[in-house]
Order: structure tokens, then sequence, then C-alpha cells
């Protein structure tokens, strides 16, 4: 088996030359040594390694932490971060890189090994979870655009070829045909140009922590203005219940709207008329929660830790459309800000899906 490459980025020769003998001892690979952050660039593009042990502080225009949010963003490499001692405000900044583990100095063998360790099985999920999203979306995406554009281009040649002889009743018929796949397909895009975007968010902590600033000054407003909006769509408004105390959360207000959009639109899909859909929330310990509960047809523990974007759970059987992407972008959503999310269902009995979001600061 090929020895996993490792290049250390340390400023002190001596505590350079200890990792460098410590990391031959385990059995690793060496692939450098670089004293600064520019020449820890330099050779990560010329020998590819498979992980950076990185100094937080370094000398140089860009620390250790600049350079690791940069290894991240261009190569897609975990760093591990070896610190003795930062300030506060240092250490944040570390920590908003979403950095692969840390090593504190002086370092222990077994402490170090433990930390590449986990560093490379988490880079490994990740990777086959992007593997699985570009499977599924060369599977799923090419069909919902085509799925949609021939609806559109069928009805739109019947209106064109009989519109002499149609009723007008018949004509509002076909052209509420190609309006609702013309939307399905807008959804379609906007949602994957959404997912992308995150995606590309989530790869760049610095763009990721700027997505925190904005807020919203009324969750209730939004929530109930985005909740009667799809209640209407899916013809259930009576069914809709609803329980907002008002909170202001850190995320803007698009971003909440598409949040409750996209849970009210699968508990409407997946839950039979005349059953209650109900959204709740509630503030504690300086968090926002937000519940939204239905009675449909429930999803199995193996679905809920299935779920990733172009996922579909029984689409032959349930006839779905789209292309899956709404647990995912929620998903990403609440995780890019700083929020928690899970699910509780049982199949037949139905869905409980909560998150939570911080309270923005007064």
């Amino acid at each position: 088996m090929k020895a996993t490459k490792i290049l250390i980025t340390e400023d002190e020769i001596l505590i350079a030359r200890e990792l460098e003998m410590t990391l031959h001892e385990l059995g690793y690979c060496v692939a450098g040594i670089a004293a600064d952050g520019e020449t820890a660039l330099a050779k990560v593009a010329e020998t590819s390694p498979d992980l950076v042990l990185m100094d937080i502080v370094l000398p140089g225009d860009i620390d250790g932490i600049e350079t690791a949010e940069q290894i991240r963003r261009r190569f897609q490499i975990p760093v591990v971060f070896l610190t003795a001692y930062a300030d506060a405000a240092t250490l944040q900044r570390a920590k908003i890189t979403e950095p692969f583990g840390y090593v504190l100095k002086p370092f222990q063998p077994q402490e170090l090994n433990t930390a590449i360790q986990i560093a490379l099985v988490r880079q490994q999920s990740e990777q086959l979870k992007l593997d699985t999203l570009r499977s599924n979306i060369s599977a799923s995406l090419p069909h919902e655009i085509n799925t949609q554009l021939h609806n559109i281009l069928g009805f739109t040649a019947v209106g064109l070829r009989y519109c002499d002889a149609m009723s007008k009743a018949e004509l509002q018929d076909t052209l509420e045909c190609i309006q609702s796949a013309a939307l399905k397909l807008e959804r379609v895009c906007q949602n994957f140009l959404l997912y992308t975007k995150l995606e590309l968010l989530a790869a760049s902590p610095a763009s990721a922590a700027q997505l925190r600033h904005a807020e919203t000054s009324s969750t209730a407003d939004v929530i109930t203005y985005s909740a009667h909006k799809l209640a209407r769509l899916h013809q259930r408004s009576s069914d809709l219940g609803l329980d907002l105390p008002d909170a202001r959360v850190q995320m803007a207000e698009g971003y909440l709207c598409k949040i409750v959009e996209e849970l009210l639109d699968n508990a409407f899909r997946f839950s039979d008329p005349e059953t209650a859909v109900w959204i709740s929330s509630n503030t504690r310990e300086g968090d926002f929660y937000l519940t939204i509960r239905d009675g449909g047809q429930g999803m199995s523990p193996t679905q809920i830790a299935q779920i990733g974007a172009y996922m579909q759970f029984d689409r032959n059987r349930l006839e779905q459309q789209g292309l899956g992407l709404g647990l995912a972008l929620v998903q990403r959503l609440v995780a890019l800000h700083g929020g928690q999310f899970w699910i509780e269902s049982t199949p037949g009995q139905g869905t409980q899906v909560t998150l939570t979001l911080p309270i923005a600061c007064t």
C-alpha cells in the first residue's frame, strides 16, 4: 500500500525535524518541509501531499491560518493545525477555516497519529459524498430539465396548432400547463444554482463567515408569509397550523424563506389533504428553534441517514418530481449559519423536522 504523503509547515527547524522523524517512524512519507506560507503553497502544488501539518503562527505575509484556507480552497487537501499557544482571536480565525484537526506542541507521537488518521478518514468521507453527488447529478439533472422542457414544448405546440379551434377554457388550461412546467423548471434551475453556490461557500471559510453577517429581524413575518404561500400553492390552507413567537436570527430573509418553503413543500407533498401540517418556533439558550411536523408517510432511519443532494426515495412508487435537493439545501444552509438540523420520523405516522439558528446579537 502506498504510504500517506504529508507536508510539514513549521518555521522552527528542530520541531520540523522531530515531526519528520516521528512521521517516518509512524509509517508516513514526508513530502517536504516548508518554513512559511508561500513556500507551503508552492510545495503543495509541486508534491500533491495527502495532508498538511500546519503551524498556526508562521513568518511572512500569510500566516498558517490563511495558508490553510488557500490550501483547502485551491487544492482540497486536509490541513491539521500545529499549535503551542494562540490568543482567542487567532483561535477563532483558525476555527472558521474548519481544519481537519489540531495537534498541541509539544506533541506525542500517538496523538499526532490519531489526529492524522481522523483527518484522513474525514477526507475520504467527504470525497465519497462528492463522488455520490456527481453521480446523482448526472443521473437526475438532465432528466428533470428534459421532462419540463418537453412539457413546455408539447403544450406550446398543441396551443399553436389548435388555438383557433380551442375554447377559452381549453386555451387557459393549456397555458396553465405551460406555466406549471415553466415554474417547475425554474425551481430546478434555482435549486441547482443555489446548491452549487453553497458548496462553493462551504469550501471557502472566509466567504461562509461573511454569509453569517446578514440577519432576519422578524422571523414570524417571514415564516408566516412563506408558509401561507406554500399552503395556497398546495391548496392546503385549511391544514396549516402556526405557532410563531417572533425572534431575530443570524440568517438573511431570503435563505430563511427558502428553508421554510422547502420543508413545507415536503410536508404537504408527503401528507394527505385534510391532515394537519404544523410549523412552530421558540427560543432558548441563545438559539432559535424551528419545527415543522406532518402526519404523512414518514421516513425510515436508513432513508434519513442517506439524505443528500439529488437523492430521492421510492421515486417510482411515489411518482416524485424534482431533484431531491430540498432537504440537502436546508441542511447546508443551516450548517453554514452555525445551526443544527435533525429529523424524527416514523413510517406511516409522520415526520418532524427541527432546526436551530443563532439568535442575532442585539
